[in-house]
Formats: structure tokens, sequence, C-alpha cells
């Protein structure tokens, strides 16, 4: 004890045990703990230094549990041994018959050093005068006597086993502690595997939180790590997982984006299985590209160089295809495949694959303009028709292209562009009931290995951007044209000819073209059944 507060204590026993004199002493007691916290620190160290103090375990419990007494806070938490009746109760006319009954049972009720409470503690009325509320009431609706709740706190006291509820801190701290191992719990597993963990954990916790409680007094929170936490936890995983998948699918469609049409990538996301069975039948226009020089560019330039521009060159032709709204459907070095397709013919569709081919011709010269060293001159054909689209492969192994006839003489008709110098060239399918351009027809040809001819058109530019020079050209090629089929070679040699001088900027190229074969034909006529039509022997 603190030698400056000694003064204060009761100077003997007398003194304490009067009307007053107990209430009195536990006040100055608690006074003098309040004012010295380390007071109750100390006295419980030297308790448990058996040098210090020679008592035995009872007394040694007992002052333990006055220190701690008066060291916690002015009120404690109850803790019920049991439903009411647990603590022994003894009517009180068997206290009274004491002597008599124990000379029949030879079993005397022995109150020896015990502490006695005398109070109205009758169970089994139906009108309980003195009768408190507990969570025991709810067991079998009564309620817990004073007498006994009495005993019970005094007991708690004694024993130094009342509830103690966590501290703020160690609340907070629990709490934290559960809900993240719950949330990583969550996080880390699977759905199925997280709900079962999560009720697991909770049932642990429930357990432990019991034997803390029976064993120690200990009273660890419930309703909110088992009730709000368990269940927050599973379902802020779920929620988590879904904007995770939800995020992921959003890139893998991104990522599929760059190789497949919208569409596709929509089936897909869907129903994989679909890879394999998804193709269909389709009216479509096929947009043939190839860029000159580019042999030449591989041979000369570092890989990395290379693949850098050739980035930048797609990223030009590109562009017209996906605002004239085609898909590019492949890519090979430095040939590109555009496609568009409906389920039935569409002049519509064809127009703009028009356009699309007309702006990729503009984009290209804007292209080799911003690059000084390096020039691709793009060629570029269109043909329309039926075509099979979709997934094409094996095993594991598929590629969204188009299987059919067209593709393969869309790219013979922009290989035709090498022997007539153009740009781009469309097949008469493809204008067919179309209007707004300016076209001429090149003449009727038949490709390697086909059985077929084709009539030909060179596409120039918009109907709104010709000019008379163009136009007049056009007319004059018609009529060139017309004298070649009627195997007039002087007259069709003139007037391809006079579109050659005609032709400021550069040599038109149909008509060279047609000028060496009138030439050919003057010197060697062809046979009676001559037709007109261009065979070409090679691609």
């Amino acid at each position: 004890m603190s030698p400056s507060q000694a003064a204060s204590l009761p100077r003997d026993r007398e003194a304490v045990f009067t009307t007053t004199g107990v209430e009195e002493f536990v006040r100055v007691l608690r006074g003098i703990f309040t004012s010295e916290p380390r007071l109750a620190e100390s006295m419980l160290e030297a308790l448990r230094s058996a040098k210090a103090f020679s008592v035995d375990v009872k007394k040694r419990q007992i002052l333990t549990s006055l220190i701690r007494m008066y060291q916690s806070a002015n009120s404690q938490y109850l803790n019920f041994y049991g439903p009411p009746g647990t603590i022994t109760s003894v009517p009180y006319y068997r206290v009274l018959h004491m002597q008599e009954e124990a000379s029949l049972t030879q079993q005397p009720l022995d109150v020896h050093g015990k502490t006695v409470f005398v109070g109205f503690s009758e169970r089994l009325r139906p009108e309980q005068r003195d009768g408190f509320y507990t969570v025991f009431s709810q067991t079998n609706g009564i309620d817990i006597s004073g007498v006994e709740i009495a005993a019970t706190a005094f007991a708690n006291l004694l024993e130094d086993t009342p509830v103690w509820p966590l501290s703020w801190r160690g609340q907070l701290a629990t709490l934290f502690l559960w809900g993240l191992l719950l949330g990583v719990l969550c996080r880390l597993l699977p759905l199925i595997s997280a709900a079962v963990s999560a009720l697991g954990l909770g049932v642990l916790y429930l357990m432990a939180a019991q034997y803390q409680f029976t064993t120690t007094g200990s009273w660890y929170p419930l309703l909110v790590p088992l009730l709000v936490q368990v269940p927050l936890a599973f379902f802020g995983a779920v929620l988590w997982k879904y904007f995770d998948t939800h995020k992921e699918r959003q890139n893998i469609r991104r990522a599929f984006g760059y190789y497949l049409p919208e569409k596709m990538v929509e089936q897909l996301s869907s129903n994989v299985a679909a890879v394999t069975t998804s193709s269909q039948l389709v009216y479509g226009i096929c947009l043939y590209t190839d860029a000159e020089q580019y042999t030449t560019l591989a041979e000369t330039m570092h890989p990395e160089d290379l693949g850098s521009l050739m980035n930048r060159y797609y990223a030009a032709v590109f562009e017209p295809v996906r605002q004239h709204g085609g898909i590019v459907s492949d890519v090979v070095g430095d040939a590109m495949l555009a496609l568009w397709a409906m389920a039935q013919p569409d002049a519509a569709l064809r127009k703009r694959a028009c356009l699309a081919a007309l702006d990729i011709a503009s984009a290209a010269r804007r292209f080799m303009q911003s690059t000084t060293d390096w020039k691709i001159p793009t060629r570029i054909g269109v043909h329309s028709g039926a075509m099979l689209l979709g997934n094409v492969g094996a095993l594991n192994h598929y590629e969204y292209r188009a299987v059919g006839d067209i593709v393969n003489t869309a790219s013979r008709i922009e290989g035709l562009n090498k022997y007539l110098d153009t740009r781009i060239l469309i097949s008469e399918e493809v204008l067919s009931q179309l209007s707004g351009f300016l076209t001429r027809e090149l003449g009727t040809f038949l490709f390697v290995g086909k059985s077929q001819p084709l009539v030909i058109h060179e596409l120039l530019c918009r109907l709104g951007e010709a000019t008379e020079r163009q136009r007049s050209l056009c007319a004059l090629f018609a009529e060139a044209l017309g004298a070649y089929r009627q195997q007039a070679w002087e007259e069709a040699i003139e007037k391809f000819d006079d579109i050659l001088s005609r032709d400021s900027d550069k040599a038109d190229g149909p008509a060279l073209f047609y000028i060496k074969l009138c030439e050919q034909y003057r010197e060697h006529p062809p046979a009676e059944a001559w037709n007109s039509v261009v065979r070409l022997v090679k691609k």
C-alpha cells in the first residue's frame, strides 16, 4: 500500500465494521486506487512474487480479486453461472430446523466459511415479486431473483470472473484482423469454396468466443463479425470477382477485336463452342490491297524499322475500311483483305466498298507524302459474290476468314493493276446498279486458272470530283476499246495514241497496254473465233 495514503484508512477493524464504516472504507479504497493508477499493478506484481507474500493460494486469489475490483471500472458486467437456481439455494425453513434435520439425516447443512445471502428466491411462483429478466428467461420463462443476482455479483468479485468486454482497441483489432482474414480468404478461393470456408470460419470463431467467455469471461464481439462481416466479405468478394471477370472479359473482347469483327467477338464471348460451327454463306464484297516495292523494303530495312513502317501504313489504310463499315479480315506482309458481308446482295454495300477503295488510295498517297525515304504505292482490287464467312481451321487453330472464289478473284483483279499500271480495279459485278462514281471499262479479262472471263472497270473518283478532262478521256477510251473489239487495229491504235497525247501527267497504262496488244494482233491476226477477251498468262 502507498504510505502516503495510509493515514486515510481506518485504524482498526472495529472502525470498519460499523453502520457506515464499510461503505466509507470502500469509498476510501476506491479513491486511493483512482488517484494512484499504478498502485494496483504494483500490488498484483507483489502478489505474484512468492517471496513477497507467503500466503496460501485461496487468500492470494481473494486478494487478487479485491485489487482487480478496485482497479476496474465502477461497474462491471455480471457473469451468470446459469439459469435460476444454479447457485445453491436453501429454503428458509431448513435453516430453522438445521439441528433437527442433522440428527435425522446425519448430513448437517454446512455454511462454515461461506457467504450467505438472504432473500426471496421462490422460483415456482407464477408471479415473481423479486425477479429480473436475463438471457435465461427466454428458455423457461423464469427470471433470476434479486438475491441470486447479488450472490452472482459477489461470486464474480470473489473469483475475479466477471464478464470482461474487450477494450475498444481490442475490438477494433479483432474486427480488423477478422475482416482481413475473411476478405483474403473469400477473394482467393472460388465462390463455393469461399462460402463454405466463410461459414466454417464463422463456426470456429463462435466456438472460440464461447470458449473464451466460459474460461476467462472475455466477451468477444459476435454480432458484427458473424452477421455483418461474414456476409459482407463473401458478397464483397462476389462483387469483386464479378467486376474482375467483367474487366477481364472486356480486355479479352478488346484484344479479340484487333483480330476478329465485333459480331464474331460477341458470338464467341457468349458461346466459345461456336468457334467451330459459326461459318455462314453470305453475299460479300472483297477488297484486296497490295503494296508495291515491299520486297525491296524487306531486303533493305531492318525488321524493326520495317515493322514500324508497315504499322503506320496499315493505320492509314485500315481507317477507311472501318469508316465505311468493313472489317479487315486478313493481313499478310504487305497485303490486306477487307470484307463487307450481308445475307442478300445490296448495292449500298458495294457502294461503301467503292468509297473505301477511293479513300484507301487517298490515304496511301498521303502516307507516301509523309514518308520521304520510302514509297509504298498501293494497288486495289474489288470483287463481289457469294462466300463462306466464318472460322476456318482444325484441331486447335482457327482463323476468321472468307472462303470462296471471290477472295481469289479479288486478289487476281488487284494483280491486274501491275499490267495496266492502274490503282483501283473493280469487277462489273461490283459496279452493277451503282451510280455516283466515274469509271471506265478496261475490257474483258480471263485470269490464269479461271474458266469465266470478267469485265473489269477502273474506279477513278467520285462523280462529283471528276474533271472535264477525265470525262473526255473516259469517253475516248470507250471509243478506242470499241475499235479494238471490232478488230479495227489501226483505228484502235490511233485512238489510244490520242489518249496518250492528251495525258500530260503520265502515260495512260491501259492505253499503252492495248496499243501493244493491237500491234501484236496487227502483225498476227487472231483466229475467226476471237471474242476480244484478254487472256492473261501470269497471275
